[in-house]
């Protein structure tokens, strides 16, 4: 593999994990809304 094709896959997995990072901070965000809605209702 040349240096180039390594530097390619890298960037590619790279890229894949910071989609990750950001669908699970997102799903993360969406989890805090649903919690904090679940306790105002309950307190309410």
């Amino acid at each position: 593999m040349s240096k180039e094709e390594l530097n390619k896959e890298a960037a590619e997995k790279a890229k894949k994990a910071e989609d990750k990072l950001k669908e699970e901070k997102e799903s993360a965000k969406d989890n805090t809304e649903e919690t904090k809605q679940n306790i105002q209702d309950t307190l309410d």
